[in-house]
C-alpha cells in the first residue's frame, strides 16, 4: 500500500497468477528429510516422542514401505526415543534411513553414556517392556557407547524385494 502526495490510498496490483510464487520453507529447521534418509533433532521433552513418530511415518510412506512393517518400525523408534528422552541429559536424535531399497536402519542418540539392558519386569508394571519389542521386532539391533554418549540402533527388513528409490547415501556404519 501507498500513499501520494495528496493523500489518496493506492494498493499495489496482486503478482500474476502464473508468476513465481515466494518460496517459503517448510517445516522444521530441525527435519533434515532426503529421498533415502531422514535425521531429526528431538528435545528431551514427551511430546518429541510424537514428533519422532510422524516424521517417521511420513518417511516409511514415502518411501513406500508397506503399512504391517511401516507400524512395527514406528513402535520401535517410540520405545527408543521415549528411552533417549526419559534418561537423556541432551537433545536427542534420530536418523532413519532406507539401505538398497530392502531395509531400514534406525539409530537413536543421546548423551547418556548408560549402555540400555533388557530387564524383566513385573508383568503388572507400566514399564520396562521397551527393549524387549524391540528385539522381537527387529532383525538385529545393538546399542554403542560413544565418547558424547550412546546410540541404539536396529535393522528391519522391509519386503524381499527392492523398494525404488535413488541411491544417492553413503553406507552405514552400525
Amino acid at each position: 500500500m501507498t500513499v501520494n502526495p495528496a493523500g489518496a490510498v493506492a494498493t499495489a496490483p496482486p503478482s500474476p497468477p502464473n508468476g513465481p510464487q515466494p518460496r517459503r520453507r517448510t517445516g522444521s529447521p530441525d527435519i533434515h528429510p532426503t529421498p533415502q534418509e531422514l535425521a531429526l533433532r528431538l528435545a528431551t521433552e514427551p511430546a518429541a516422542v510424537g514428533r519422532a513418530r510422524r516424521a517417521t511415518t511420513s518417511a516409511l510412506r514415502g518411501w513406500g514401505v508397506p503399512d504391517t512393517t511401516a507400524d512395527d518400525i514406528v513402535l520401535m523408534v517410540d520405545e527408543l526415543v521415549t528411552n533417549a528422552i526419559e534418561h537423556a541429559t541432551s537433545p536427542v536424535w534420530l536418523r532413519l534411513r532406507l539401505r538398497r531399497g530392502c531395509c531400514v536402519i534406525c539409530k537413536v542418540g543421546d548423551g547418556c553414556q548408560e549402555a540400555p539392558r533388557l530387564r524383566h519386569s513385573d508383568p503388572d508394571a507400566e514399564n520396562g517392556r521397551g527393549l524387549f519389542l524391540v528385539a522381537a521386532l527387529a532383525d538385529a539391533f545393538g546399542a554403542r557407547v560413544t565418547t558424547t554418549g550412546k546410540v541404539i540402533w536396529f535393522r528391519r527388513r522391509v519386503r524381499d524385494d527392492r523398494i525404488p528409490a535413488p541411491r544417492t547415501t553413503s553406507p552405514v556404519d552400525y
